[in-house]
């Protein structure tokens, strides 16, 4: 598979994206490699953020907790993915500074942030939805899933969607670990 990458980030050319220049990735504020410690403490933040908004919503579908968690999941990653776990994601921070004496374990940065971008999506779904029908089973549903996959990373250290990156673009160097 042809692919069009910068030569400065062996890591970054080994998961590039098939026929795209993808150097502007590698340009991205933040680092190229993301330490796993820092990333699974930030999934178990998040796993327990989303716990509060579907539980929240299970016991209380007026409450506004889904909405304003939802609204501040959707920065976060969204801050997450344009310049990593710091210096404008909160739970990145809060991660970062949890995890600082743990050994650090480099993984591709690629990867994490396609994942990322699928939390974005997932925040973006919930306040959607909730935005139409805010006692409708589908925001419950989106949550369920939301919970689920921030669970499967932080606890078992599955990343989903570093799983579906690795199978769309055929990188061999992302370690799902």
């Amino acid at each position: 598979m042809k692919t069009l990458t910068s030569h400065h980030n062996k890591d970054a050319a080994a998961c590039s994206l098939p026929y795209v220049d993808n150097s502007f990735l590698e340009r991205l504020p933040g680092k190229n490699t993301f330490s796993m410690p820092a990333i699974r403490t930030r999934a178990g933040i998040v796993n327990v953020l989303v716990g509060i908004a579907l539980g929240s919503h299970l016991v209380y579908p007026e409450s506004l907790t889904v909405l304003y968690l939802s609204v501040f999941l959707l920065f976060d990653m969204l801050m997450a993915v344009t310049f990593g776990l710091t210096p404008l994601s909160p739970t990145g921070i809060l991660a970062t500074l949890l995890s600082w004496k743990l050994k650090p374990v480099p993984t591709p940065h690629l990867p994490k942030r396609f994942a990322w971008s699928m939390g974005a999506s997932l925040a973006l779904i919930v306040l959607t939805l909730y935005q139409i029908e805010s006692d409708g089973i589908w925001v419950s549903i989106v949550l369920v899933v939301y919970f689920a996959l921030s669970w499967l990373d932080a606890v078992l250290g599955f990343c989903m969607g570093c799983w579906i990156y690795s199978k769309l673009f055929d990188c061999q160097s992302c370690r799902l670990g």
